[in-house]
């Protein structure tokens, strides 16, 4: 047997992926040679209805489920960044998406970070239990081997994600979507950089420039729910969904703005670029691992994200294109092989 263990994954981008992986091992031949061990908090889907566990995720209840399964599987392959918790005799495979653990170390002492940093350490304390990493992009590649995890050849970049999810429907063509509409789908986690994109805004609303802006920002941020409606009493234009499924949007509105300061992936970049959107984003390394964005721009200064805003107007912007590969069959035949 195969292990996925997956059981910290609820939730945000990594349930959208390990939803894909289900679904992508569930239509393989060999489908019954995978186990699935899950988070109850993850919405499991309903055609998988053998070959798994749910288990509460905690370090207790995974390290009994260890303890007690170890001799079942040739190969294991940990989901949510942290491997097994003891040492197997299966070859095991840690698939690492979260940038900030690999920052932590550096800036341990910050609010932001020191959550991470305590994770960080779980993390490391285990590494001798994994074999391989296994990450979306090279800049992923390089924060782990720099950090010492493990060397490159023990790191492995195999990049995935449902590439015909945003490739196909009613997309509505670009000259007829509202010219100055811009999206950014999003949790309010710090290194989304909400706080200056609404400081860009604010700008803009200064220069009587008033672009729509949809975001979805929760109850977990009262202070930007708060800073939206007052830039809103001022005249700015700015929707906030709280939580939605972004096909709509993505598919009705011209432009993706991404400001964001980490990402291992960058998921809603490729969607956007599937979508038939313009993308503008933050010129850093994880946006070009991924796509070629249309125009990029200094997420650290608000008054260059606002000049990104007012340059994607010009109509010959061009429109990004994907880079990365989905390699998801390379990954299954990796577990299988």
């Amino acid at each position: 047997m195969i292990l996925i263990d997956a059981l910290y994954i609820n939730k945000g981008g990594g349930a959208v992926l390990l939803q894909y992986l289900i679904e992508k091992i569930l239509a393989h031949r060999e489908r019954d040679k995978f186990f699935f061990l899950l988070d109850p908090r993850f919405d499991k889907p309903a055609v998988l209805d053998k070959n798994f566990k749910v288990v509460p995720n905690k370090m207790k209840e995974r390290r009994a489920f260890y303890k007690e399964t170890k001799d079942n599987y040739a190969k294991v392959f940990c989901f949510a960044n942290t491997p097994p918790p003891i040492r197997l005799k299966a070859k095991t495979y840690t698939y690492l998406h979260n940038q900030k653990l690999l920052e932590a170390p550096r800036k341990k002492f910050t609010k932001m970070y020191f959550s991470q940093y305590l994770k960080y350490l779980v993390i490391k304390l285990f590494n001798k239990n994994t074999d391989y990493y296994i990450v979306q992009t090279r800049h992923m590649v390089t924060e782990l081997t720099n950090i010492g995890l493990k060397d490159t050849a023990h790191t492995l970049s195999i990049p995935f994600y449902d590439n015909k999810k945003y490739t196909t429907g009613d997309h509505k063509p670009f000259e007829r979507r509202v010219k100055d509409e811009f999206v950014f789908i999003s949790n309010p986690s710090p290194q989304k950089n909400y706080p200056r994109l609404l400081d860009a805004w604010e700008y803009l609303l200064e220069k009587d420039f008033t672009p729509r802006l949809h975001v979805t920002i929760d109850d977990t941020a009262p202070g930007l729910i708060e800073r939206v409606k007052e830039l809103n009493g001022r005249g700015a234009r700015i929707v906030n969904h709280v939580y939605l499924d972004p096909r709509e949007l993505y598919f009705n509105c011209p432009y993706l703005i991404f400001p964001s300061i980490i990402e291992s992936f960058g998921l809603p970049l490729i969607e956007a670029a599937d979508s038939g959107m313009k993308v503008i984003a933050s010129d850093l390394p994880y946006v070009h691992d991924v796509i070629k964005p249309s125009l990029t721009f200094d997420p650290f200064d608000k008054i260059a994200i606002a000049n990104a805003v007012t340059n994607a107007m010009d109509p010959e912007l061009p429109f990004p294109s994907v880079v990365t590969t989905n390699d998801i069959d390379k990954l299954i035949d990796l577990l299988l092989r």
